[in-house]
């Protein structure tokens, strides 16, 4: 710390907020014009080779906006992280160095007339004198014990703002790569242009680095989350490695240590049919990992992202979908001796390929407890609120850096290219952003789709055939690993 270094936590905290809100603003923004020349450049009605070009160069701006929208989620992310870390006291460099140097010269003035009275006791004849300097010494010798407790008190917190600059210091750093590839994608598509007609830089790197730095952030391009049938299709598709992995990954449990490569299809089967909350929660590992490849690896034994022959990068998702899977499902608490243990239930499911799905209670107990066993301390929290107040609390835990999943009774879904898709039972999600108009966005089946808490079919359970319509949202929590 310097003595010129000043922070106010709540200043910060304010500015934090602010920048936050904008940047929000900016990517709803940037989502509309995304959007917009999306629709204009794959509309069917205009047929040209001049529209043709144009629209290969707005596919190209849509993956610098697309990046752009990447830059401000992953400094808004800073933000939010900043603002965590800058702790609740005011640090005022010129007070602090002040009461540090009055501090050390109270002592330093304690300590000299504690000699002279040591000096004065030695030399003292009489009994009762000596005794006086004696005890002068030591209430001399006690205040400048107790100045220098002082002065270590102040100079903590010169250290406590070192370690506030040191664990922010690499904030922002991510985004600064993202910014130059844009720049350069921006030079590209500018400089692609031969007699009037946009003429695409056959050189597909500054793209695929863009794509991939942005993977690396946040979740978009291709990356739209995880897919309860993406084991099962591996399994199916994958080649002999890819089906190594799985079976080693299924294997590593003790209740499928003995399983054949026909059960572990049955297994994978009955995943696709109960695993939206089990995605869900892989979801969020993703999003929580990112930026911390090694920790990720460190943690779960295999990495976080994976490139393809053609470099492109993508997320890891079908082995920790089965890790959580296999590691949690059919897990459940009981109480014995008024002490709780962990039981599995093989007849918890209706077959060995249809599974019954999560309840929020269970997800709560499966992957805090997935996640304790690997030494990292999460919380997750059933948040009760009526449908129309779904939007707000949603916003007020992406507030606190919290991460949500959301379940609905029926499925109401829309997707990006405005579909709408109608289906009875229950289904849990990723929450993965908030849009303007009041409605929520979230990961489910590999894909982008929009849900309207607002919707009376969440509120009317005659028009559901489970009779037990709902929309519930869960809170889920990190606390920093050790």
């Amino acid at each position: 710390m310097q003595r010129s270094d000043y922070l106010n936590p709540q200043d910060m905290r304010g500015q934090c907020a602010k920048a936050i809100k904008c940047m929000e603003a900016d990517c709803r923004a940037l989502e509309i014009v995304g959007k917009s020349i999306g629709d204009f450049a794959e509309d069917p009605e205009i047929e040209s080779e001049a529209f043709d070009a144009m629209a290969l160069q707005l596919e190209d701006y849509r993956t610098v906006i697309e990046a752009m929208r990447i830059a401000n989620v992953t400094d808004s992310a800073d933000f939010q992280s900043l603002s965590g870390l800058v702790g609740n006291e005011v640090l005022d460099g010129e007070n602090i160095f002040c009461q540090m140097e009055n501090a050390w010269n109270m002592k330093e003035n304690y300590l000299a007339n504690e000699d002279v009275y040591i000096c004065r006791m030695e030399a003292a004849k009489d009994v009762f004198l000596y005794a006086y300097y004696q005890w002068k010494a030591k209430q001399y010798g006690h205040l400048a014990w107790n100045s220098q407790r002082l002065y270590e008190s102040w100079k903590e917190k010169t250290e406590r703002f070192d370690e506030i600059a040191e664990g922010t210091s690499s904030l922002f750093s991510a985004a600064e790569g993202i910014h130059r590839l844009i720049q350069t994608g921006l030079s590209k598509i500018a400089g692609a242009f031969l007699k009037g007609v946009y003429v695409p830089d056959k050189d597909q790197e500054w793209r695929r680095q863009l794509k991939n730095t942005c993977i690396h952030l946040a979740m978009g391009y291709k990356d739209r989350g995880g897919d309860q049938n993406g084991p099962f299709e591996l399994w199916s598709r994958g080649d002999a490695s890819d089906r190594e992995t799985l079976r080693e990954l299924v294997h590593g449990y003790e209740e499928y240590a003995d399983y054949s490569d026909e059960e572990i299809e049955d297994l994978l089967k009955k995943l696709n049919s109960e695993g939206c909350g089990y995605v869900a929660f892989a979801n969020i590992l993703a999003e929580e990992f990112r930026r911390k490849e090694g920790e990720f690896e460190r943690i779960f034994g295999f990495p976080l992202f994976m490139e393809n022959e053609d470099g492109d990068v993508f997320v890891n998702y079908n082995p920790l979908i089965i890790d959580l899977y296999c590691a949690s499902d059919n897990h459940n608490k009981v109480w014995n001796f008024w002490q709780n243990h962990d039981t599995y239930d093989e007849y918890e499911d209706q077959s060995a390929t249809i599974g019954r799905g999560t309840t929020p209670d269970d997800r709560i107990y499966r992957f805090e407890r997935y996640m304790n066993g690997r030494g990292v301390t999460v919380s997750i929290e059933n948040i009760r609120c009526s449908p129309d107040e779904v939007y707000q609390r949603c916003k007020e835990e992406a507030a606190r850096g919290n991460q949500v999943i959301i379940s609905t009774c029926p499925v109401r879904l829309e997707s990006e290219d405005g579909e709408v898709s109608h289906m009875d039972g229950g289904h849990a999600m990723t929450v993965t952003g908030l849009t303007g108009d009041g409605r929520i966005k979230v990961s489910s089946w590999g894909e982008i789709y929009y849900i309207t808490p607002e919707d009376p079919d969440y509120q009317t359970p005659e028009k559901n055939r489970a009779r037990d319509a709902y929309i519930k949202i869960q809170s889920v929590c990190f606390q920093p690993v050790e």
